[in-house]
């Protein structure tokens, strides 16, 4: 278990890294935003690659700090059902969610968005907005987040299953894992 548990902490270090370093762009998209704002009011100068990189900034935080905020345990939950229960139900609870419904969906999602992006770049797909960026990079973003978000999955299912076996202390669930 000592070696599962390495993995899951190096799972853990890259998807923290990860977001740490992509919640950057929430500045950037916030710098860019009111440029493009001020460009359009000031100067009454529009530019389609500015709004376009708003929008692939606010998808690529979206999508990289997924993974994230499920290691600091931040995704929804009905916490008014499972606050009444022990932490160790709620343990089982997010190990079966996790296999029966994160784990399966996740990759159901890398696998289809990976052909979504190879037609993207066989295509070498770009907006069909004047001036506007190239769509394809993008594209390639989708299966990688949901392959991280799989990852980190196995993770917690490590994690759980630890606590569960007396390995790890069980989680109190006080503000996430």
């Amino acid at each position: 278990m000592k070696f599962l548990l390495r993995i899951a902490a190096a799972i853990d270090a890259l998807n923290t890294a990860l977001g740490r370093w992509i919640s950057w762009l929430i500045l950037f998209c916030t710098l860019i935003s009111a440029l493009a704002a001020t460009l359009r009011y000031v100067f009454d100068w529009g530019s389609n690659a500015l709004l376009e990189a708003q929008w692939f900034m606010f998808g690529l935080i979206f999508l990289f700090c997924a993974a994230w905020t499920l290691r600091l345990g931040g995704h929804v939950r009905i916490d008014i059902l499972s606050s009444r229960l022990s932490p160790r139900a709620r343990v089982w609870i997010d190990l079966f969610g996790t296999l029966l419904f994160l784990l399966p969906v996740c990759l159901l999602i890398a696998v289809d968005s990976w052909n979504f992006f190879l037609i993207a770049y066989q295509t070498r797909e770009v907006s069909p907005n004047p001036g506007g960026l190239a769509w394809w990079p993008l594209k390639f973003a989708i299966p990688t987040a949901f392959i991280l978000l799989s990852l980190q999955g196995i993770s917690e299912i490590i994690k759980h299953i630890a606590a569960l076996t007396g390995e790890r202390p069980l989680p109190d669930f006080k503000g996430g894992h």
